[in-house]
């Protein structure tokens, strides 16, 4: 009788694992459902003022040919933490001198300057963002009063001298960390600093950063919100995942809770007559696990996956206006293709952290729209063109196994007649080298397209034309 039943039990979790993975996935696209207006002018990357410039590498393809091919919309200079040891000039700040404070001194590069910077964002129709430097005197041998008159005379050369029209402005980065300031200081700071800079041009928007660790926004908001237009934050999201495994087992992980956390803040913390008008930038984003043993910061299609996700989950919250992926290289070009902290190689070629951006960047059309269906394992974004003649659906396979007979329905707004394929995967979650390839074009029946088959581990792109 036992062996009976245990052979039952074989068979029927033998019929429910089958069943499983042939069960159909189906999603729905809804294609007048718009979730976001501007999703064309979302995805952004931190540049590297120290090593960006395409004279550090003149054999390698030109920078802005890179950052057209990721399609980024905003460009953040100088930085990270190197704004805070960046003077864009010296008194009496009549033209750039950029100067390296500290250890950013020691680094070998050809330093992009402001001018540059701008000649780089309207090159490849980015958005300019710029950090203005803070950190105490312990640390930068600055006084405040120093750092505010360095940043007053920025706003005055970029905005009045040159005309540039920069709108961004974020004041100091990550001041929650390093112990620059308690959040109570960092206030008084901030209001400090956005007065001054105000004085100059009164169209700029000002923002600063919080964490949403302790009570730094509760602490924070109350006196800092009426001087800021938006919160910053950095978004490290895979603290103790050891590695991709972790979302295989936790699918229904929350990528973007620091961001909601923020976006929560301002609700409950900022004064009740700033909260409609403040929004939220997300300044730097990777899938860094900063716990001890983390995952390993390898330059690989799992974390690709998980940047890539992150950055479309970010986008379906409207009062989050940017996100931008830390970066487009660290210090030394050598290292590119083991760590995450590159998006580009010595060349300029696309690795797969800037693959995260470029598979937005690439394919996005203006409006993103509402899908619908799925599996925890295997979900999909959409978006298309304001006039509707294109659209673009991007299905996320997070796992190891492929996905096969997917079918996609388009509910009858729009009529398309074929779609075009690009998958990009490679052989495991560790693969350094995955690729992006054209794998051809499929006929829709009706308005449906029926037998897509996704790759394990992977993102397929489909382009859709009436």
């Amino acid at each position: 009788m036992k062996l009976t039943v245990l052979f039952l039990a074989v068979i029927f979790g033998m019929a429910s694992h089958i069943t499983a993975e042939a069960q159909k996935i189906i999603f729905t696209v809804e294609t007048t459902q718009v979730l976001r207006e501007d999703a064309d002018k979302f995805i952004g990357v931190n540049l590297n003022y120290i090593r960006d410039e395409d004279k550090n590498r003149p054999l390698a393809r030109p920078l802005d040919a890179a950052l057209k091919d990721m399609g980024v919309k905003w460009l953040r200079y100088p930085g990270g933490e190197k704004s805070d040891f960046y003077l864009w000039s010296q008194p009496p700040y009549t033209r750039p001198h950029p100067v390296s404070l500290g250890y950013y001194g020691t680094v070998k590069g050809e330093r992009m300057d402001v001018d540059a910077f701008v000649a780089h964002a309207r090159a490849v129709g980015a958005e300019p963002y710029c950090v203005v430097g803070y950190d105490n005197v312990t640390r930068t041998q600055r006084t405040r009063k120093q750092w505010i008159e360095s940043a007053v005379a920025w706003v005055r050369y970029a905005n009045l001298t040159k005309k540039y029209r920069i709108k961004y402005w974020e004041i100091g980065n990550e001041n929650w960390h390093n112990q620059t300031s308690t959040p109570q200081e960092m206030a008084e700071i901030v209001a400090e600093f956005s007065t001054a800079m105000r004085t100059v041009d009164l169209s700029i928007k000002i923002g600063a950063s919080g964490s949403a660790g302790g009570n730094w926004w509760a602490n924070f908001l109350p006196k800092a919100a009426p001087h800021l237009d938006f919160l910053t934050l950095s978004l490290y999201n895979t603290w103790e995942w050891k590695g991709y495994d972790f979302l295989l087992a936790h699918p229904d992980t929350e990528l973007i809770a620091d961001a909601k956390t923020a976006l929560n803040a301002i609700d409950q913390f900022a004064p009740l007559e700033d909260r409609a008008r403040l929004r939220v930038i997300v300044a730097e984003t990777n899938s860094m696990d900063y716990s001890p043993n983390g995952w390993k910061a390898d330059n690989t299609l799992g974390h690709c996956l998980v940047t890539f996700d992150t950055l479309g989950k970010l986008m379906l919250q409207p009062r989050i206006l940017s996100a931008m992926v830390w970066t487009t290289r660290w210090m030394d070009d050598k290292e590119a293709a083991q760590t995450i902290w590159y998006s580009l190689d010595t060349n300029n070629q696309i690795l797969p952290t800037g693959r995260a951006i470029g598979l937005w960047g690439q394919f996005m059309q203006r409006r993103r729209i509402a899908v619908s269906g799925g599996t925890p394992l295997v979900s999909a974004y959409a978006a298309r063109s304001s006039d509707g003649k294109k659209m673009t659906v991007w299905v996320l396979n997070r796992g190891k196994k492929k996905a096969g007979d997917l079918e996609i329905k388009i509910d009858l707004g729009v009529r398309y007649q074929k779609a075009a394929v690009s998958v990009f995967t490679g052989n495991d979650a560790n693969d350094a080298n995955p690729t992006l390839k054209q794998t051809g074009t499929l006929p829709l029946d009706g308005n449906q397209l029926k037998g897509l088959t996704c790759p394990g581990l992977s993102v397929t792109v489909l382009t859709f034309e009436k």
